[in-house]
């Protein structure tokens, strides 16, 4: 090695030297570790939860005794999942178990993640210190599944435990604030992850211990674009209450707006993670009468040094904390005060001693860990939406036989009452061809591109949740009926742009090249665009404003709940697929559009401009896109980052079943597709909602394989 590679080689092995952890130079600094979804559509509570910890280490001036505090944030959400991520989550755990200066781990916000972690953990030694994980199984047995909790610890000692109660307590007490509001029947949803699911089970129970009859507990499809079919199974069934066993981020802001456009006033409950402003944004006005559950008192109940805590927050952050931002200074107090009894840097020990804390005075009051880790706290506290605010309510007692309470904003009201099954059946076809209509608009696109350069466009799922996006943006503009127009246009116009980009900037050098490269280039574009989306409005689902008011169409009396929504979505995407097909077929651009898709060279021969022709191509199915992005956020009243992907998924479905690269087919097979959906989903589970979908796909493929409308003439549009 000579000359400038042996000083590039010295130079950069002193830098690496410089670098080392303080430890293996005196063992001065001990590293305290939190995982927490920085990312995605739980960033604002765990940010809350972030700031709780560094209000703590603040004031240890992020020092213990001679130690020298080094605290990391570490994100265990990607923006691809939107949420916290598993793979992310192991990997944060392996890192805080290779450091030999990370002396404890503090989270997480999710019990799924905690699950990946603990075990990981424990075979390093490291504490956990959870101010967020409710899951009873993590610590409990008989609770959740057989070989629960004992698989977490696999070198038969506890490293878990946690300040928040656990589920157990939660779930009882929901049931006895229902039974307290005089509730008889109960619908249970939950979203199919541990943290839902354990507390459904729970609630489930302890209404059945109640003799609260329990109608129906189904699982749902949390990315799905609405609930339409399972509010209509809990109006048939005359449900009084709803109980969702699950987070924000998988549907219950949806969930409830569903619910009240169902035309149900059945109450709504969910449990803690709910009680947060994601919530509030995502369900809109429906939130309002909303239940929320949540371990511990309400701030004003606490005591006087929790008060001044909640005054210190405000101050330092100029804003509000959310649920658990106290728990998570608590937790991290607890640790600091855990390693000050220890005095040295040994895992061991300040596992044993941030397990043994007893007796412990903090801002929740005076609390110990029991043998399983579990914090000895069981006061439970009940939340109302009031206002668009939470309100507490009452103090959840299960323990004891339950009293008759009232809320401020529901007053006590009932159920709406039973449909018969004619009449959901109507309904949820309306629901299905509607949704069908915006499907088949989305698979236009696909089929337009298909037709002309046989590209499968991932990205145009994405282009369609952009032009959501942009209606998003312009929807101040204007309101009523003039609104949506307005919105409706400059949805289209920019995705037209946008698409248009694209296939100039990725697409377009690529023709001619082996079908594998533009379609990996799709597939890089839709992540792209999906992120671009989540850093343009967040990574939670967003409320879209209701640009009608109350909309409400009743057909046959009152039994009927049609919505005017509905009928608009279908006035649009049936004249815009109207309008393709005539500019298609009846047009001088549509015949080069044909032309080209027949033979791009004998086209090129006889005087068409083939990149122009594509490109309008691009434009119209961007526009198109954008139509049926503004048509979805009005309809849903939801808009979110990566609906492009479920959505493009079913238009592509759609295009393919009808016959790829066949106008009319794409239409016929959007509409078939929003109806089997709508049905399966009320009939059956709108959890195998998709596979029905795919299943029939597979079953018209196997009999046609050019699509039902898709022959094998040259002509593809």
């Amino acid at each position: 090695m000579r000359g400038p590679q042996w000083l590039i080689f010295f130079t950069a092995t002193m830098l690496m030297g410089c670098s080392q952890p303080a430890s293996q130079e005196g063992g001065e600094v001990i590293r305290i570790v939190s995982s927490l979804p920085l990312t995605g559509s739980s960033r604002t509570q765990s940010e809350t939860m972030s700031k709780g910890m560094q209000m703590a280490l603040e004031e240890a001036h992020y020092r213990v005794g001679p130690y020298k505090i080094d605290y990391l944030s570490w994100d265990d959400a990607t923006a691809q999942a939107g949420t916290w991520d598993g793979g992310k989550e192991k990997e944060n755990a392996q890192r805080a178990a290779a450091d030999p200066d990370v002396m404890a781990y503090l989270g997480t916000y999710n019990s799924g993640a905690a699950k990946i972690a603990i075990p990981i953990l424990n075979n390093a030694d490291l504490v956990m210190v959870s101010p967020a994980n409710t899951y009873s199984g993590l610590t409990k047995a008989g609770l959740g599944e057989a070989d629960e909790p004992d698989i977490y610890y696999p070198k038969g000692f506890r490293n878990f435990c946690r300040v928040v109660p656990a589920d157990d307590l939660q779930g009882q007490a929901g049931a006895w604030w229902a039974q307290s509001l005089g509730v008889k029947k109960v619908y249970i949803l939950d979203d199919k992850e541990l943290y839902g699911k354990g507390l459904a089970r729970v609630f489930e129970k302890s209404c059945r211990d109640r003799s609260i009859e329990v109608l129906g507990h189904e699982g749902i499809d949390s990315k799905a674009p609405d609930y339409r079919a399972v509010v209509n199974k809990i109006r048939e069934a005359g449900a009084e209450l709803v109980y969702f066993g699950g987070i924000t981020q998988n549907g219950s802001g949806k969930i409830v707006k569903d619910l009240r456009d169902s035309g149900s006033n059945a109450y709504f409950m969910a449990p803690d993670a709910n009680k947060e402003s994601a919530f509030l944004e995502a369900a809109g006005p429906a939130a309002e009468g909303a239940l929320i559950t949540l371990g511990g008192l309400p701030p004003e109940q606490m005591n006087d040094e929790a008060k001044a805590w909640y005054a210190r927050y405000r101050q330092r952050f100029q804003g509000e904390p959310e649920a658990y931002a106290i728990y998570s200074y608590e937790a991290t107090q607890v640790t600091l005060k855990a390693i000050a009894r220890v005095g040295v840097k040994d895992r061991t020990k300040i596992r044993e001693a941030v397990m043994a804390t007893k007796d412990y005075h903090g801002l929740l009051g005076d609390w110990s860990f029991d043998k399983n880790g579990d914090t000895t706290i069981t006061s439970m506290s009940g939340y109302e939406v009031v206002g668009g605010k939470f309100e507490f309510s009452a103090a959840l007692a299960p323990a004891t036989p339950p009293e008759k309470l009232t809320l401020k904003g529901k007053k006590g009201e009932q159920a709406a009452g039973g449909a018969n099954g004619f009449q959901i059946f109507l309904e949820q076809l309306l629901s299905g061809l509607a949704n069908g209509s915006l499907i088949a608009v989305v698979a236009l696109g696909y089929t337009l591109v298909y037709g002309l350069v046989e590209l499968i466009n991932f990205a145009h799922g994405d282009v369609f949740m952009m032009g959501a996006m942009a209606a998003l943006t312009g929807v101040g503009m204007a309101g009523g009926g003039a609104g949506l127009i307005l919105v409706l246009l400059v949805a289209m116009g920019f995705s037209a742009i946008l698409n248009r980009l694209i296939d100039q900037m990725a697409y377009r050098r690529l023709r001619g090249k082996p079908r594998l490269v533009p379609l990996i280039t799709a597939i890089g574009v839709s992540f792209v665009l999906m992120n671009l989306g989540g850093y343009w409005k967040g990574w939670a689902p967003v409320f879209f404003p209701d640009l009608l008011g109350k909309n409400d169409i009743n057909l046959l009396g009152d039994n009927i709940h049609f919505k005017l929504s509905q009928l608009i979505v279908m006035l649009v995407a049936v004249p815009l697929m109207a309008g393709l097909h005539f500019f298609i077929h009846y047009t001088r651009l549509g015949k080069a559009m044909r032309a080209t898709a027949q033979n791009p060279q004998a086209a090129q021969l006889m005087g068409i401009d083939v990149n122009a022709t594509i490109g309008a191509a691009f434009w119209m199915g961007g526009a198109l896109a954008g139509a049926a992005g503004c048509l979805y956020g009005f309809y849903n009243h939801q808009v979110r980052f990566d609906l492009g992907f479920r959505q493009g998924l079913n238009a592509f479905t759609a295009a393919v079943l009808g016959g790829i690269g066949n106008v009319r087919g794409a239409m016929l097979g959007g509409l078939i597709i929003g109806v089997v959906e709508a049905l399966t989903a009320y009939y059956w589970s709108q959890a195998v909602a998709p596979a029905v979908v795919f299943g029939v796909l597979i079953a018209i493929i196997l009999v046609r394989p050019s699509g039902l409308l898709g022959s094998n003439l040259p002509e593809k549009v």
